[in-house]
């Protein structure tokens, strides 16, 4: 198998051409603009004679090391133990817990228990990005079969003339086969493309739940998420946002369980810039022992270790059974990345915040994930910074951003 290249004018000019040089059976791998044209990657059979000829062209080999593939050697262990350098995952050396565990009970951690627990958890981000790898090529397996079958989107059943616009922007902004699938009846319903936008934006927002949490946000709030999503920032920014309209010592921000480097340092500065207090918990002893000095506070704000984050959920849902729990998602996060986070709350989450909601960038992903769920949205930021105040959100707020900002077709 090998790859092609496929440049044209718009999306149907380039699948035409694929059609045409491939068949049907090409794979397509990504679809993005390049050059103010449509670039199509795909995946396509070598015949039997043509790789015969690759092969006699191929520069002689170096000496590499043998890996001993066996049939008893699975995707996960090859992907593990020869991609990402870590050992393969079994039931026995699963590991769950917070670094703390790796100590005994009344003995100073030695240097090596120290220097072991940033390894393990790099072990445990390389394999979360090995199951992240995964659910990608599930979700790319799946839309490529609803692709198929959905005629009605590969262009082999017609629509109206002022409809294929609307049909080609959602395509180039990426929207998955699945939600296409829920809008192709409303788009060949629609005579004009303001009332198809419109019907969308009501089908949308009637299928996302929303909750005003900033109208009196109080108590203790756990903020989670994966690494990069922004929950620290997003953390500083209702911390800002209460310090503002109540006394800043009535905020708190802890910092639990998280053993990247810097991140204290970080935390101490997002505190430093919102106004208030900063604590760090690296136990749940300790963030219980911390939560009792700062019972006076009407609102704390926890925020956690972006890795392990089903293990650090389940912890703080036996801890603080009364706290509120919201997922901080990246707006242009992928749909296994954001239903892979979803499914990590054990559908218990509070609320949904969106970072980097900015103009350019269609969430297309994370309202299909959403309209798939009853966990409801909350808050979005558009910037990355403090700066930047949380902005209320509702079902029809995000379809609206998608819809408005949609390209010229």
């Amino acid at each position: 198998m090998e790859l092609q290249r496929i440049l044209a004018k718009d999306s149907r000019a380039a699948m035409d051409k694929v059609f045409e040089l491939y068949g049907q059976d090409a794979l397509v791998v990504s679809n993005k603009k390049a050059n103010e044209k449509t670039e199509i990657i795909v995946a396509i059979e070598v015949a039997p004679e043509t790789e015969k000829t690759l092969s006699e062209m191929q520069v002689a080999p170096v000496d590499l090391p043998d890996f001993d593939f066996s049939d008893s050697m699975d995707f996960d262990q090859v992907m593990e133990s020869h991609v990402f350098k870590t050992a393969p995952t079994t039931a026995d050396d699963q590991f769950y817990g917070s670094p703390d565990d790796f100590s005994l009970e009344g003995k100073k951690p030695s240097l090596t228990d120290t220097m072991a627990i940033p390894n393990d958890r790099e072990q445990l981000q390389a394999r979360e990005i090995v199951d992240l790898v995964k659910q990608e090529f599930e979700v790319m397996r799946r839309e490529f079969k609803l692709s198929q079958q959905l005629d009605a989107w590969s262009g082999t059943q017609s629509v109206s003339d002022n409809m294929r616009p609307l049909v080609e922007a959602f395509n180039e902004t990426g929207m998955p086969v699945g939600l296409r699938a829920l809008l192709s009846d409303t788009i060949n319903a629609s005579t004009d493309r303001d009332s198809a936008i419109a019907a969308i934006a009501n089908i949308l927002g009637n299928g996302i739940e929303h909750v005003p949490l900033m109208d009196d946000m109080q108590g203790i709030h756990v903020i989670a998420g994966s690494s990069g999503s922004g929950k620290s920032l997003m953390t500083g920014r209702l911390a800002k946002q209460k310090a503002l309209r109540c006394d800043s010592q009535d905020v708190a921000i802890i910092s639990y369980n998280d053993g990247r480097f810097g991140a204290w340092n970080q935390t101490q500065l997002i505190g430093s810039q919102a106004g208030v207090d900063c604590f760090r918990a690296n136990t749940p002893e300790m963030l219980e022992q911390l939560l009792q000095e700062l019972g006076s506070r009407s609102l704390i704000l926890i925020d956690t270790a972006g890795v392990d984050l089903k293990a650090q959920v389940t912890d703080l849902n036996k801890l603080l059974p009364e706290a509120q729990r919201h997922l901080v998602v990246a707006a242009d996060a992928s749909e296994a990345s954001v239903n892979r986070q979803l499914k990590a709350g054990a559908g218990d989450w509070d609320s949904v915040m969106l970072s980097r909601l900015e103009d350019d960038i269609h969430p297309w992903p994370v309202i299909n994930a959403l309209l798939n769920t009853n966990i409801p949205i909350s808050i979005y930021a558009y910037e990355p910074s403090i700066t930047a105040a949380p902005i209320a959100l509702t079902g029809f707020d995000l379809a609206e951003h998608s819809l408005n900002n949609l390209p010229a077709c």
